[in-house]
């Protein structure tokens, strides 16, 4: 399987092009906002009649005939009623900025218990998340042009992300000396590009032997560390998991002790596992929990090495052994221990002691990890998520003088198709 590479031509383009329509949307307002009306609301009412007319001929359902008409009606009124349309884009906005400030929120309570120097940084955030919240919701058409400034620049910013990654292809060993802020897509869009990258090669896949190697580049090097994110057709299982494996050891961060879970399975004990069974874990996430595992080779200078392991080994120290019988029976962590001899340990104090789904979560651990590398910080509000790890990856796997070189894709074994 092969995958175009990322050309130092197509970087400088996009940043342009997202740093031109940037601007053009903060400097030319009225004029973005008329024709995002027009467009969405003409693309309404042709949804709505286009439903109407095949339910009529062909369905002639009376639930589908009558949604169709709702969309149709709806569509009308947002194109009558301009203002009342883009008001509701403040509130959307609002609702968004709610949900981060209840995640810092749970934040700060989860770095606040093991007394995390930066817990009142999270809170402050999580406070001013609130009153950017009650604003926009309280007063929705008169925050349009606000909120269109913020999407100006938040483009800008994107268009800035492109002209930095033009700027490393062209100056490697300069660029790579600093870790630097990423800007990432919205984390509701990234969370899900996993899922719809195994939609769109899902058939593919069905043509070749696991694991399917991506070619796109000459790789020169060897692969020293990967970065495996695991995505599953279920609701949870589409938000992903990721984890890392460092000279054959697998190292995964979660909560696997089941009875410790609560906020509908968001919370819990911190929980590390390694396991130098690699292929057998594998096998088992594939196999016996029907995943498909996206698998990114990294290569490492000898000091990045050296980086990676003193890492490994503050965060292990900060661990003691911990044994999964005294979870529920037959549980996730007590089939992996049959099937990879892997070891479980849950922290002592820092950070991980507590797990959180939307912070301290598996892509933290292994970001911590990596990050001491120097690759670009991805975190947006202080959520990171498997999908922005995975579209980093993916692009920096594109690039020409990026050191992820391989990319394999892991699932079920099925029996290969001749072509």
């Amino acid at each position: 399987m092969t995958e175009k590479a990322v050309t130092k031509i197509s970087l400088i383009i996009n940043s342009i092009l997202f740093i031109t329509v940037g601007f053009i949307i903060i400097f030319y307002k009225t004029k973005y906002l008329d024709l995002f009306h027009l467009i969405n609301s003409l693309l309404i009412i042709s949804l709505g009649g286009i439903s109407l007319l095949l339910n009529i001929l062909k369905t002639k359902r009376i639930k589908d005939i009558l949604l169709s008409l709702s969309t149709l009606g709806i569509g009308i009124f947002f194109y009558n009623n301009k203002r009342k349309f883009l008001s509701l884009f403040p509130i959307v906005f609002g609702i968004y900025m709610l949900v981060n400030g209840i995640i810092k929120f749970v934040t700060y309570v989860v770095f606040k218990k093991v007394e995390n120097e930066n817990f009142y940084n999270v809170l402050l955030g999580s406070v001013i998340d609130f009153i950017f919240s009650y604003i926009m919701i309280k007063e929705p058409s008169e925050n349009i042009d606000n909120l269109t400034i913020i999407l100006g620049i938040y483009i800008i910013l994107f268009g800035v992300t492109y002209a930095k990654d033009f700027l490393k292809e062209i100056f490697p060993d300069i660029m790579k000396k600093k870790r630097k802020k990423r800007i990432t897509l919205p984390i509701i869009v990234s969370s899900m590009i996993p899922y719809g990258v195994l939609l769109k090669i899902n058939n593919a896949l069905n043509s070749y032997e696991t694991p399917v190697k991506v070619k796109n580049k000459k790789v020169s090097g060897n692969v020293d560390l990967e970065i495996f994110i695991h995505i599953k057709d279920t609701a949870i299982g589409r938000f992903g998991h990721a984890d890392l494996c460092y000279k054959g050891m697998v190292y995964s961060y979660g909560c696997y002790d089941e009875k410790s879970k609560k906020l509908f399975e968001s919370l819990g004990n911190g929980t590390l596992f390694k396991t130098n069974e690699r292929d057998k874990y594998l096998k088992f996430c594939t196999t016996n929990s029907d995943k498909t595992i996206f698998a990114f080779g990294i290569t490492l200078a000898d000091k990045e090495k050296e980086k990676i392991e003193k890492r490994l080994k503050e965060i292990e120290d900060d661990t003691y052994p911990w044994n999964p019988k005294e979870s529920k029976k037959n549980s996730y962590a007590q089939k992996l221990v049959k099937k990879t001899q892997a070891k479980f340990y849950k922290f002592k104090s820092s950070n991980y002691k507590t797990y959180f789904l939307m912070s301290t979560n598996c892509v933290k651990l292994v970001d911590d990890v990596v990050g001491t590398t120097g690759s670009d910080l991805l975190t947006i509000n202080g959520v990171i998520t498997p999908g922005a790890y995975y579209e980093y990856l993916e692009n920096e796997f594109k690039k020409k003088n990026s050191n992820v070189i391989t990319k394999q894709i892991y699932s079920k074994e099925k029996k290969a198709i001749k072509q």
